[in-house]
């Protein structure tokens, strides 16, 4: 199931947005990380941006008490973002095909994922993102909150071909009911 939410955030807010996080890109960084290219910004490495984080927290709650929480029925459970991080997806870049995994790979405790939630910062044509199984593309348009559940069954795939950075905000709603520890060994292994 997806939920896309139009005209979330104003076009001046994305512009904030990708202005302000995009100016915080390490310049000798490494154009590829995990599952894509592109880069990226943790929103709680950068207290610069603090006041951006609140905005686009406060938000996507008010949208998700007032219409996501409803339309995937998860009344009643505790929820919270598992924090933000902005991703710039230069013209050519990739972001591979894969599936959101219901935990995270952090070591300590964790919760598990709810949904996976995608902010377009950018409108940009020939860069949807592309769901395969479900024969599904979602354009990216500014100000766009689009909801889909992290499972195998949502593998999804995007290839910027619009010409320009293609910017997003990701994070994914977290059950705060459950907690759970992963410990990792010296080799990274469960």
């Amino acid at each position: 199931m997806f939920l896309e939410i139009q005209k979330c955030f104003t076009d001046a807010e994305c512009n904030e947005f990708s202005s302000r996080c995009g100016a915080l890109i390490q310049k000798n960084k490494m154009n590829s990380e995990l599952n894509r290219e592109g880069n990226t910004v943790q929103f709680p490495e950068h207290p610069e941006i603090k006041d951006l984080w609140k905005l686009v927290s406060e938000r996507v709650m008010h949208y998700y008490f007032n219409k996501i929480m409803l339309a995937y029925n998860l009344s009643n459970i505790p929820v919270a973002d598992s924090g933000f991080a902005f991703h710039r997806y230069k013209a050519g870049d990739k972001l591979y095909n894969h599936a959101d995994e219901i935990f995270s790979k952090n070591n300590g405790k964790i919760n598990p994922r709810l949904l996976s939630l995608v902010i377009h910062l950018t409108d940009n044509e020939d860069a949807e993102l592309v769901f395969p199984r479900q024969n599904k593309k979602i354009k990216s348009e500014k100000g766009k909150i689009t909801c889909f559940l992290p499972n195998n069954c949502f593998e999804h795939y995007m290839n910027n071909n619009s010409g320009k950075d293609r910017d997003v905000l990701v994070t994914w709603v977290e059950d705060k009911s459950i907690e759970c520890t992963l410990n990792l060994n010296n080799n990274n292994k469960i």
